[in-house]
């Protein structure tokens, strides 16, 4: 017995550095290709009403079709099975995308390969979740984390700058032609992933924490996991109404070109990238709560500090950008690590994947509410513009979204005490 635990020790400890290596790959595909979904629904010429819908509502599909996952879960019994098989559906969804949104011209058609891409890409979530929570150690799980965030961010921020550079150096010739190539990068960089997931170790005794069954559509959750959860869906209602038009206001209203726009995303990345293994020994150290309140408080206000940007000079609105983007980039990281450690003092081992889907379920349903409501203020910029004196409608967005993002702080918040 005790050979066969030290011999799942060390499965479990070469699987977690198997882990950090595939989400190098991930942050690979991501940088070149979801971090410019945006800037492609840009260079197609939709609306800001049509971007918003593009960028939310697939996430909520997405949210309402994972909750699929515990199903196929129970037919397949192996989360490493199950992921590998959504992967390879995701990569080859991307191709498509690109035929929808150039060659067929057709919204809809782009829109439904978009919704299927965020489908098997979100409903990945609930059981790489339910898989890492049984290989990490809960009392390593702030400093585990927060190392291979860091890894992979390292390979996110290299892989989007070159995806950026690539694209404007397409943008006197054709634009397109560099999408193909970096999405084509990213689909070469998701099959380097399903490699390594492949390698990693999955353990066969836990199938019954897992118990599946279609028609049950309730899990008995605490009084305080279900607290979480509505202030976390709630939060992310409140930042994406203004979070979908951020690629819309960095192109259009404040010009910047394609170059300049790596430079904002990836720069930025930085201060989050090395923040890493400090949230995580912060979260050890003060808790998951304590690091969730301050950043939310910082995140709250960031669109303030957007709309103060465009009165700046000329010559300091990229460098300003990069502040403010840093600021942010900082805080959302150490939210989102908080926000996953916290989850998981709350489900304590228990029904992770049903949890988990119904965790995202509720935030892909706040997000795309969230970012319907912006894009019908933008649509409907000229009754703004007879009530209010705006420099861009994105300013009176982004204004009530600060104004929805505080009292969620307040109400959920304000205590020092955990309340969530």
């Amino acid at each position: 017995m005790s050979q066969r635990r030290r011999r799942e020790s060390r499965q479990i400890r070469s699987s977690l550095k198997t882990s950090t290596v595939e989400g190098s790959w991930w942050a690979v595909m991501y940088g070149m290709v979801e971090t410019y979904f945006g800037a492609f629904f840009e260079f197609l010429k939709y609306s800001s009403y049509e971007i918003s819908i593009l960028s939310t509502f697939p996430i909520f599909f997405g949210a309402l079709f994972q909750n699929l996952t515990g199903w196929f879960y129970g037919i397949l019994r192996s989360r490493k099975t199950l992921i590998i098989l959504l992967k390879f559906i995701q990569t080859i969804i991307i191709p498509l995308i690109l035929y929808a949104g150039y060659s067929s011209g057709n919204f809809l058609l782009l829109l439904g390969f978009i919704c299927i891409y965020y489908a098997v890409a979100m409903s990945q979530m609930s059981p790489w979740t339910s898989w890492m929570g049984y290989l990490v150690p809960g009392r390593l799980r702030g400093r585990y984390f927060g190392n291979r965030s860091q890894v992979v961010r390292i390979f996110m921020l290299i892989s989007s700058l070159i995806a950026g550079t690539v694209l404007n150096s397409f943008e006197d010739t054709n634009t397109f032609n560099g999408f193909i190539f970096i999405f084509s990068i990213g689909m070469v960089a998701n099959f380097g992933c399903m490699y390594y997931i492949k390698r990693q170790y999955e353990p066969i005794d836990t199938s019954k924490d897992e118990k599946v069954e279609i028609v049950e559509s309730s899990v008995e959750m605490t009084k305080e996991l279900k607290r979480f959860i509505t202030y976390d869906s709630l939060s992310e209602f409140s930042f994406h109404v203004s979070g979908p038009l951020m690629m819309v206001y960095w192109l259009r209203d404040l010009n910047f070109d394609y170059i300049e726009l790596a430079i904002l995303i990836n720069v930025s990345q930085v201060l989050g990238l090395f923040s890493m293994r400090y949230w995580g020994k912060r979260i050890d150290h003060s808790g998951t709560y304590t690091t969730i309140r301050f950043t939310s408080f910082w995140i709250a206000i960031l669109p303030v500090f957007w709309v103060f940007l465009y009165y700046l000079p000329k010559e300091l609105i990229l460098p300003g950008s990069i502040v403010i983007a840093s600021l942010a980039s900082l805080m959302f990281s150490g939210r989102a690590l908080a926000l996953d450690n916290r989850l998981y003092e709350h489900m304590k081992s228990k029904e992770m994947i049903k949890i988990t889907s119904k965790r995202v379920f509720f935030r892909g349903l706040s997000i795309f509410i969230g970012g319907l409501i912006g894009g019908v203020l933008t649509k409907y910029e000229s009754s703004f513009y007879s009530l209010i004196q705006l420099e861009t409608i994105i300013h009176g967005v982004m204004m009530f979204s600060t104004i929805l993002r505080l009292a969620v702080w307040l109400y959920f918040l304000r205590n020092t005490k955990a309340v969530i």
